[in-house]
């Protein structure tokens, strides 16, 4: 079975939703080995009947994966050098293509040219998404309580 591409999942009906989500929170609650809370730093992951030892980070990512499904969500897996149009980058950071492009000019964004198309690496993409969430999360810690 190759894995080595990317892939779109719709959202799962919601009887398999709520399947998943029924066995996450067996997860959550400790009810069972993958507890993501008080596990170990590794985790086992069962594909089609074969445990498959795994990092913490991995276990996470499938538990991640798996939340979004039961929350009804589509859901793209992808690898992190995977390269972005303009469009889909400020997409995926919820910002005009504008604003993303200016982003890039000032070098805020690293950004590739194949020909004179821009590229944006996920990864990067990412990184300014993380970063600018820290950000905002520093400024309404530091901003003074309303009265």
């Amino acid at each position: 079975m190759p894995l080595l591409r990317e892939r779109a999942a719709e959202a799962v009906d919601p009887a398999a939703a709520k399947r998943i989500g029924v066995a996450l929170a067996g997860i959550h609650s400790g009810g069972t080995d993958g507890d993501t809370t008080t596990a170990g730093p590794n985790g086992t992951i069962v594909v089609d009947g074969v445990p498959v030892a795994v990092p913490a980070g991995v276990r996470d990512a499938v538990v991640d994966l798996l939340q979004r499904f039961a929350d009804g969500q589509s859901v793209v897996v992808g690898s992190t050098d995977a390269l972005l149009t303009t469009s889909q980058a400020a997409e995926l950071l919820g910002i005009s293509a504008t604003y993303l492009l200016r982003l890039a000019n000032e070098g805020t964004i690293p950004v590739e040219y194949r020909g004179t198309h821009r590229r944006f690496r996920l990864a990067d993409a990412m990184a300014y998404l993380e970063a600018s969430r820290a950000a905002k999360a520093a400024r309404a810690a530091a901003r003074p309580p309303a009265p």
